[in-house]
């Protein structure tokens, strides 16, 4: 007989519950890229007359919104000058770093940013910033020349573990850091929660969308202690995966809706 158990932490986080929630109540909108990481929510959207747009033309004839992950604040610059309304559902955690490297920056420290150069939300760190630093693992660190002031925040959904890595580089070699720890609460508990689960399981299954960096933490995470698969769906799912395997742990990213999640665990149970 197999055990599912569920993650304690997992599935939405309160900022995309927000996000959501803001553009329910609007009949149309015009969103500014994925309102959140995961495609089958973003294809419910679209099919609720909410457009996915990757650029402002000017051409739009329905509020601009501004994603969970927040944007570039060249976007907000354009918005105003084309007199378009704008629905900002960045998260007020993402806005915190704004605010933290804009301290730093104001204490005349040059900011390094521990992210993902290419996520969004990392883009639109950098882009409140006079020239940052972006680096995404410890060798970044090591290979390159710093200034003699760091200020260091980052991305809300990195891993805390690689976080405490890279910033013991970086300790290494600048004697003047200050070190602000923008990691997110609800991807600290989905990381403490999946890591928990991993540990007493014989399989995990990670839910959630292949470019979702807070998923893929996820299962680079599980992955340390046990057989761990990523999916997006439960059509993805192999019962092979399943043979032999008595206690299966189910997890899902912040972007994860509970109606995915439960599609998993019923597909699961139906390989008997």
């Amino acid at each position: 007989m197999r055990n599912i158990i569920v993650a304690e932490a997992q599935g939405f986080c309160w900022g995309v519950e927000r996000a959501l929630d803001i553009v329910a109540q609007y009949d149309q909108v015009s969103i500014l890229g994925d309102l959140i990481h995961n495609k089958q929510v973003v294809a419910d959207l679209e099919k609720s007359n909410k457009k996915i747009i990757h650029e402002i033309t000017g051409n739009e004839n329905h509020p601009i919104v501004i994603t969970a992950h927040g944007t570039r604040i060249e976007n907000f610059e354009k918005i105003a000058s084309l007199n378009l309304e704008v629905v900002d559902t960045t998260c007020p955690l993402v806005s915190v770093i704004y605010n933290a490297g804009a301290k730093l920056e104001s204490e005349g420290y040059r900011i390094l940013i521990i992210g993902d150069k290419n996520h969004i939300e990392v883009q639109g760190i950098a882009s409140r910033l006079i020239d940052p630093i972006i680096v995404n693992n410890r060798e970044e660190v090591i290979s390159q020349e710093l200034p003699e002031k760091i200020g260091v925040v980052s991305q809300s959904t990195f891993s805390p573990e690689k976080f405490d890595k890279i910033v013991e580089a970086i300790l290494q070699k600048v004697r003047d850091v200050k070190v602000r720890n923008t990691i997110c609460s609800p991807t600290k508990k989905r990381q403490i929660s999946a890591e928990k689960l991993a540990k007493k399981v014989d399989i995990m299954i990670v839910i959630g969308g292949y470019h979702s960096s807070n998923t893929k933490k996820l299962a680079e995470l599980t992955s340390k202690y046990v057989e761990t698969h990523h999916i997006e769906t439960e059509e993805q799912l192999e019962p092979d995966w399943f043979i032999s395997k008595k206690e299966i742990g189910i997890t899902a990213g912040a972007s994860t809706a509970d109606w995915i999640i439960e599609k998993v665990r019923g597909k699961i149970q139906s390989f008997g």
